[in-house]
């Protein structure tokens, strides 16, 4: 099939940005949202809620690893399709649920679906979207998930106080329902056209690859690259976000409603971030948009470290995390794409997906570790900073994509 172009390219994006504000914004960042008040009605603790949330990751990981096996066999179409399915569901469940284990099946399995989501769509733009727009669309589409978390909090800010937050789950299980809907004839339409092609074909099959032999076909040092960036993006990221809160509020003596204002703008940031990045990428090449936003993470973080502490340095730093933090998540499936080909791209990219989420589990554990022993967090954001620049220097010897 031709690769998309115009409005069905970007209806394409649009739909495929939609389904990461659902998976990853309803599925996976609307619950911390709602917990106090879902504490009120349902007794469970924050202890267990810490548990759950490790089982989560479990889930993500799983699920990430099993879609870039099965990509290849069943099809990016159908496990996306499902993943969706699988997500709406499970909003539904929520709205029903009233203990907490339910809710936590619940939730594994919506964090296991933002994964299998994510992992094929590696594949399709592959082979739906041209090169020369593949930046700005997983750019965008890695963005999503602050559209969802932007959907969230005007939920929240609307209907929470007078309707509950049974009702939050209603509204987002009906806007993911349609969206399900929608994706549901178009994909429809698209695997009926490509039966087509393929009965008319038979050279896809002649000359299809055993798994194996796929990967040890893959260039070892562009592979190892893209582990190790990938494990050094959770090791930053995701502490980053988790103990921000803690650093503003425990340690620089800001009140809740600055945090909150610097979580609103990293959200506000990534809104756009992503698209803007990935337009710069399709002009100078992913590899040096890398190094870009690595180095303006690294410096994000060197504001919290070294800079002092005001509504100004907690605005830039936000700012600049928000820029990168999104664009980072799109230029790295983008370049796998980019460089990957007979359809090995998804199986990278959940490997891939794998390390991102050691890499995590390894800084907040490490984050709690360094905070208890030191009464401060300096040491970790050291860590984040060191990530950074270590991303920086692998995104300088990667191959560059337009060697292919």
């Amino acid at each position: 099939m031709k690769t998309l172009s115009g409005i069905r390219l970007w209806g394409f994006i649009a739909l495929f940005t939609s389904f990461i504000a659902s998976t990853y914004g309803f599925g996976i960042y609307l619950f911390p949202a709602l917990a106090p008040e879902m504490i009120k009605d349902i007794r469970f603790t924050y202890a267990e809620m810490g548990i759950t949330t490790g089982f989560v990751q479990a889930g993500f990981l799983f699920f990430a690893l099993v879609s870039g096996l099965l990509t290849n066999k069943v099809g990016a179409f159908r496990i996306i399709k499902t993943s969706v399915l699988l997500c709406t569901l499970s909003l539904l469940g929520m709205i029903w649920a009233n203990n907490f284990l339910v809710i936590s099946l619940l939730l594994i399995l919506m964090g296991g679906c933002a994964a299998s989501v994510w992992v094929p769509m590696v594949e399709v733009c592959q082979k739906y979207i041209s090169p020369i727009h593949q930046g700005r669309a997983l750019g965008l589409m890695s963005s999503g998930t602050s559209y969802g978390v932007f959907t969230n909090s005007i939920l929240i800010s609307f209907f929470l106080n007078d309707l509950g937050w049974r009702f939050i789950w209603i509204a987002t299980f009906i806007i993911v329902a349609l969206i399900y809907l929608c994706a549901f004839f178009i994909f429809r339409a698209i695997e009926r056209h490509e039966a087509e092609v393929d009965s008319q074909s038979t050279s896809a099959q002649a000359t299809s690859i055993p798994f194996l032999e796929k990967i040890r076909n893959l260039p070892r040092k562009t592979t190892a690259i893209i582990m190790l960036m990938m494990f050094l993006n959770g090791l930053s990221c995701m502490p980053f976000q988790t103990y921000l809160s803690s650093l503003l509020v425990g340690e620089h003596g800001l009140n809740i409603e600055q945090s909150a204002s610097a979580w609103r703008l990293i959200g506000f940031v990534g809104m756009f971030g992503g698209f803007l990045i990935g337009w710069v990428a399709d002009r100078i090449t992913v590899r040096w948009t890398l190094l870009i936003v690595y180095l303006l993470l690294g410096q994000s973080t060197a504001i919290l470290l070294y800079a002092e502490i005001t509504p100004v340095s907690i605005y830039a730093s936000s700012a600049l995390f928000g820029l990168s933090f999104y664009a980072i998540f799109g230029l790295v499936p983008a370049y796998i794409s980019h460089v990957y080909k007979n359809n090995t791209a998804a199986i990278v990219f959940a490997f891939g997906n794998i390390a991102l989420g050691l890499g995590g589990i390894l800084g907040n554990t490490a984050g709690g570790w360094i905070k208890q022993a030191t009464n401060t967090f300096e040491g970790l954001y050291l860590i984040i900073l060191f990530a950074a620049i270590g991303s920086a220097v692998l995104s300088i010897v990667m191959r560059s994509e337009k060697l292919d």
